[in-house]
Parts: structure tokens; C-alpha cells; sequence
């Protein structure tokens, strides 16, 4: 799932540490702990669809196209 990018993040690995303790000490199922990361992946996403406004654009050019295409068959 696409979504799972972030869980790599600081704040996504606190949080799945965080859970695993939980099940460890039998406070919740690990099924609730899924739960929990299912809708941290969709708030993190949403949150950033909603509120990050930079973006990054990229141009490339190729100043001698046989020298890559020799670097692509190596």
C-alpha cells in the first residue's frame, strides 16, 4: 500500500514502537494496533495532500544522449 511510506518516518516508527509495547503488555489485540496504523497511514497522507503546498519539480537534460545510453548497457 502507498500509504505506508510514512511509517518509516520518525514519527511513524514512535508510533508502530509504541504499539508493538502495547500488544507486549496485553493492553490492546494487535488487531486495534492495525487499526491504529491504518488510519495513521490516511491522516499523514491526507494531512499532507491538504497542507503542504511546495512542490518540487524536476527538469532534466541531457547534454550528450551516447554517453547515457553507453552508462544504461553497462
Amino acid at each position: 500500500m502507498a500509504y505506508q511510506l510514512y511509517r518509516n518516518t520518525t514519527l511513524g516508527n514512535s508510533l508502530q514502537e509504541s504499539l508493538d509495547e502495547l500488544i507486549q503488555t496485553q493492553q490492546i489485540t494487535p488487531q486495534l494496533a492495525l487499526q491504529v496504523l491504518l488510519q495513521f497511514d490516511k491522516a499523514i497522507n491526507t494531512a499532507l495532500a491538504n497542507r503542504v503546498r511546495n512542490r518540487v519539480n524536476f527538469k532534466v537534460r541531457t547534454v550528450c544522449p551516447s554517453l547515457v545510453e553507453n552508462e544504461l548497457k553497462s
